[in-house]
């Protein structure tokens, strides 16, 4: 216990000595995807990266697709958020026996309600944006101590009617190493190659329009889960997040006849990390409580952004049913949001 304890401890200050050294994040294509998963993953602060206790949650890291069940895992989750805003999640896990598990899972985000207007103010339209972000993970047990697993995303954006959708396939990669009995460790990547392009030429016209790619950041997450006892889990995630956006600068080596500096465009990378921890405890057989933290922009805008939420377990024998809450508050620190889910298991 002491020793799993002075480990975690070695590995917290590490940790959070990397998040130091990082830079100030901003906004990127698929945001939405990165808001975390299920009211389970977003209550414990999306601390999930080395959890399996809570079920197979292959979106924090593909090697959860592993996890061995008896059962049929589907979730079926919905997040209430302001600003006519909508969030849906849906994810399957299926056992591949002997030793291999497969999950699937589907993301969609909608903002509808958005008042279209003319160059000159007039209206023309109420428009709406959708987001949809389906992955299969597949996983394999190389042992009991020993899981590894890959993602592939196929990545859909609808942002109007004029032009045309992004598609785009995207790649996840993970493990989880089981130290001891109640210690495990993990790693994941995600985001590899994922990217939404966009063709406004339909929209605004040859000379206006243009053909424009934003790349996903690239996401590296590093993690630790302890069991206390048997009812009482803490885990810890850090993630190094990568950014690249283009920039309009003017140039210092050229001017123009009026003495003017082109405006060129330039490849810009940033970087940007988040420290996370999260705790879950089982009251009763029936009911779970959980809390979480995260604490992000180290190094710019710092923000801490507590989230609980807990789970009933129902009483009934049939399919296990359980109804899953979280309540956290969003980066923007704006607005709040109210995650449900219900959990089955066939």
């Amino acid at each position: 216990m002491k020793s799993a304890i002075t480990y975690c401890t070695v590995l917290f200050i590490l940790l959070f000595w990397f998040a130091d050294t990082a830079a100030q994040s901003g906004g990127y294509a698929g945001s939405f995807s990165r808001m975390g998963f299920s009211p389970r993953g977003m209550a414990m602060g999306n601390a999930m990266t080395a959890v399996h206790q809570e079920g197979s949650y292959a979106y924090y890291n593909p090697a959860m697709a592993a996890i061995p069940s008896e059962s049929l895992q589907m979730d079926f989750s919905t997040a209430a958020l302001r600003f006519d805003r909508r969030l849906h999640m849906i994810t399957t896990n299926i056992q591949m026996p002997p030793s291999a598990g497969l999950s699937i899972s589907l993301m969609n985000a909608r903002v509808g309600n958005i008042d279209g207007r003319t160059s000159s103010g007039y209206h023309t339209a109420m428009l709406s944006t959708n987001e949809f972000q389906l992955t299969g993970n597949f996983a394999i047990r190389f042992s009991e101590r020993v899981w590894a697993g890959i993602g592939i995303k196929y990545n859909l954006a609808n942002y109007h009617p004029d032009v045309p959708n992004s598609q785009n396939i995207g790649i996840d990669a993970g493990v989880r190493v089981a130290i001891s009995s109640k210690l495990a460790v993990a790693a994941t990547v995600k985001d590899l190659i994922s990217e939404y392009r966009f063709d406004s030429t339909e929209l605004f016209g040859q000379t206006a329009g243009s053909v424009n790619n934003y790349s996903f950041p690239v996401r590296l997450i590093i993690g630790a889960a302890y069991d206390l006892s048997d009812n009482w889990l803490v885990s810890m995630d850090s993630e190094f997040r990568f950014q690249k956006a283009d920039i309009l600068r003017a140039d210092p080596n050229q001017r123009n006849g009026d003495g003017f500096q082109p405006i060129v465009r330039a490849e810009h990378t940033t970087q940007s990390s988040f420290l996370r921890a999260g705790s879950r405890y089982s009251l009763h057989e029936r009911v779970t409580v959980r809390g979480g933290l995260e604490y992000y922009d180290i190094g710019g805008e710092n923000q801490l952004q507590p989230s609980g939420g807990f789970s009933i377990h129902l009483p009934y024998d049939r399919f296990s049913p359980s109804i899953d809450y979280a309540f956290l508050r969003e980066p923007s620190q704006l607005t709040s949001m109210h995650v449900f889910s219900i959990r089955l298991n066939i």
